[in-house]
Order: structure tokens, then sequence, then C-alpha cells
């Protein structure tokens, strides 16, 4: 069992699906991962497409498009948790004409107050 004292570790909030996670820490992931994704294509799109540095931007942007995507999938298990809303929604992430809407929807979306199913707090591991 987890001291409840020590805070979770940040492998956990970006590539941990189980427990719960409450909104401010979602949309900071969120923001963290959109930055991290527009400085990479901000540095590729500025490398001339003649240099070999431009090559290796382009597969760091991508490897980071990779990353984010699956670190985004687990975040949002994790709020769905949260909201006491099963996990195969997702999958609303993945379709174009609501995705925007979903993640604003978790972004707002008030967790279940009190212990639920997916552990005693939200932020944390399930126990």
């Amino acid at each position: 069992m987890a001291n409840p004292d020590q805070p979770p570790s940040l492998t956990w909030l970006f590539f941990g699906w189980s427990g719960r996670l409450s909104r401010l820490p979602y949309a900071l992931a969120w923001g963290f991962w959109m930055m991290l994704a527009a400085a990479f294509l901000t540095r590729m799109v500025m490398t001339p497409h003649e240099e070999p540095a431009f090559v290796t931007w382009t597969l760091a942007f991508f490897a980071v498009g990779v990353v984010s995507t699956i670190s985004s999938v687990m975040l949002t298990i994790k709020r769905l948790h949260d909201m006491a809303l099963p996990a195969p929604l997702v999958l609303c992430l993945f379709v174009p004409a609501i995705s925007l809407f979903a993640l604003v929807a978790f972004m707002i979306w008030p967790g279940t107050p009190g212990p639920n199913a997916h552990g005693l707090l939200p932020d944390r591991p399930k126990d």
C-alpha cells in the first residue's frame, strides 16, 4: 500500500492507468504535451528542408506525438475513473467530430466526491 502523504510519481501521472485524476492535473498534463509538441513542430518548421537537422527534428516531433498520444490515453482513462465513467469512452478522443467537445467535457466535468471503485482519493493510484 502506498503512503498517502507521499505524492504519486510523474511516471504514474503520465503513463499509469489505475487510480483517479482530477481536472487540474489532467488539464495541466494535456497542456504540457501540447506545448512540447508545439515546440518540436516549430523547430521542425523553422529548419530548412535541405539541412540534416530537419530529419532529426521531424523524427523527434513524431516521437513526441506517439509518446503524447499514449500518455493522453492513460491520462483520460484515469480522468474517466474519477468521473466514474467507463474507460472505453476514451475512444471519444479519436472521433474527429466529437474529440474537442469530449476533451473539454473531461476537463470541466467534476469527479465523483469521495471514494469510488477506482480509488479512495483523486490524483492517486488505486490502493
